[in-house]
């Protein structure tokens, strides 16, 4: 399990980087331009995924991450969004290269945004993570299709196959 996560976490970063490449191909107005996506443009959806991420390692870490909702804005500056999101990414492979198969079933106690408590374990939390990683770059994906834009295969295939 620990060194699927490991090849889990080198996926999430490179489907991140490919996504890059065509979301930089867009306008800037397109970049913030309201769409259907859930959390209104491709900039929501990407800071979406920054903030999460964020999260998600803060509760694994056991450490404070103060946030009143999932659409919350923590960078209004395009590159520097994608240098923290490749940089978070950076933070789960060494998380991932590290774990030992105990710690991987330790549950992480955490209290959800609605302040109930919670808890999960290790595996589970991480498999949600990159799970969650590959739903919203499939929503950019499609807004990318609907500007004109070209969007790299980010399949797992295409991962492995490299």
């Amino acid at each position: 399990m620990q060194q699927h996560l490991a090849k889990l976490s080198r996926y999430h970063r490179w489907a991140t980087e490919k996504l890059f490449e065509s979301v930089s191909l867009l306008t800037e107005e397109q970049y913030r331009q309201p769409t259907d996506l859930f959390f209104g443009s491709v900039h929501g959806t990407l800071n979406h995924l920054l903030l999460v991420d964020q999260l998600w390692y803060a509760r694994l870490e056991g450490v404070p991450y103060t946030v009143n909702n999932l659409g919350h804005e923590i960078e209004q500056d395009a590159k520097a969004l994608e240098t923290a999101l490749l940089g978070q990414c950076d933070n789960w492979f060494k998380t991932c290269a590290a774990l030992t198969e105990r710690r991987l079933t330790q549950d992480i106690a955490f209290r959800n945004l609605s302040d109930e408590p919670c808890k999960l374990n290790t595996g589970d939390l991480l498999i949600h993570v990159f799970n969650h990683g590959t739903h919203h770059r499939g929503q950019i994906s499609a807004a990318l299709v609907a500007f004109g834009v070209p969007v790299p295969e980010m399949d797992y295939y295409y991962f492995v196959r490299r």
